[in-house]
């Protein structure tokens, strides 16, 4: 591993690329539902360490890396697997691509690697690690022990401790999202729930597990997922953040909006007429730049969520309306968990952290209505497996 000065935090605003090739990419093959290197390392800058500052919930982690790549491929690529992002910090993760190559082909790749980074102004992390000595875990932990970080609060003893299994459940399709030969870049953008930090406890969160599905199950390995939703963030906020999480994505093949959570807690700052106007303006201006957009309505709260639990269903309704207004394809989280809810109180229950959160199952469950709702289902694939709701999370 590489020497890297020390971060000062919170961090505020810094952007993470993680590249290489198939250990990097980190996929459901390497992992299942448990987060790679690159999840698991964004949950603890994106949360556990940005303290109360907005802007250290803005550390966007980036995974870049494409299986079968070794390192000659990343820097023959480093414009649009690095560069273009614009990143602070690169970081490398060697693996089984590298080990094939010559040891004066890797020295000569890492060499230019180096360069190339230095170049663009960001500093370089780069990992190896032998066959068999590595784990998501593990290696996330050596490098946030490198920046000066805390480790991630998921523990060995989590990686095992739910299982997926054959899904009896299938949800109504919508719509078609089309899908270019070219790689595409998939935005998500949203509240506390696309953030996805804490209350998987170290599982996918749906824009990881979404990731891992179109790389590894539709072969899509060039597609990137950059995930910029923030914990708390109303739909008003990103129009005011647009700077940091739109505008460096504005290229977006297809982006991903679920807002509503939050928005339904201002009485009397925000109301539904505005919230409305609001989703709007992002729709507009996601296709204004030539992207796709599929609109996500939250899921419905807990009881004990208290007045949030009745104020979300009006701007749930706000949602529904705008995606017929803008004819955009909707994913109705909250009619699908009501129906559960409806059909089986405790299996509702299991699939929430807290009042207002979902958990593991909470959010696979989510990841497999998006798929779905926009016709994205493969027969065998990730979306056919499913945590058993009675798990206890």
């Amino acid at each position: 591993m590489k020497n890297f000065k020390k971060m000062t935090f919170p961090m505020l605003n810094e952007i993470w690329v993680f590249t290489g090739g198939s250990h990097a990419a980190g996929g459901f093959a390497e992992n299942r539902g448990f987060r790679n290197s690159a999840g698991l390392f964004e949950e603890v800058i994106r949360w556990d360490m940005c303290g109360q500052e907005l802007a250290g919930r803005e550390n966007f982690v980036i995974n870049t890396a494409r299986a079968g790549y070794s390192i000659v491929d990343i820097v023959r690529e480093f414009g649009k697997k690095v560069a273009d992002y614009r990143p602070s910090v690169v970081v490398y993760l060697s693996g089984d691509e590298d080990a094939a190559l010559s040891a004066e082909a890797l020295r000569e790749g890492t060499d230019k690697l180096e360069r190339l980074t230095e170049e663009i102004g960001a500093q370089l992390i780069v990992v190896s690690e032998k066959e068999g000595e590595r784990d998501s875990l593990t290696e996330a932990n050596r490098l946030l022990t490198l920046i000066g970080a805390g480790e991630s609060k998921a523990g060995a003893e989590d990686r095992g401790r739910l299982t997926l299994t054959q899904a009896a459940e299938t949800f109504e399709r919508k719509g078609n999202i089309v899908l270019r030969k070219e790689p595409m870049k998939w935005l998500f953008v949203g509240d506390s729930i696309t953030h996805g930090a804490l209350h998987t406890f170290g599982y996918d969160s749906m824009c990881q597990l979404w990731e891992k599905y179109i790389r590894e199950d539709w072969g899509r390995v060039d597609d990137v997922v950059v995930n910029t939703g923030v914990s708390g963030a109303t739909a008003r906020e990103f129009l005011e953040r647009l700077d940091v999480r739109y505008e460096p994505y504005a290229d977006a093949d297809v982006v991903v909006i679920m807002f509503g959570t939050n928005d339904c807690c201002f009485p009397g700052v925000i109301d539904r007429a505005q919230f409305k106007g609001h989703l709007g303006e992002i729709i507009d201006l996601a296709r204004g730049h030539g992207s796709q957009v599929i609109l996500r309505a939250p899921q419905p709260q807990r009881e004990d969520a208290g007045e949030r639990a009745t104020a979300i269903v009006p701007f749930v309704q706000a949602v529904r309306e705008v995606a017929l207004e803008k004819d955009v394809l909707l994913v109705d989280h909250f009619r699908n968990f009501t129906e559960l809810r409806e059909k089986d109180p405790q299996a509702f229950l299991s699939c929430m952290s807290d009042a207002v959160h979902p958990n593991i199952q909470g959010h696979y469950r989510m990841f497999r209505e998006m798929a779905y709702a926009i016709d994205m289902v493969l027969e065998d694939s990730m979306v056919s497996l499913d945590y058993p709701v009675s798990a206890k999370s």
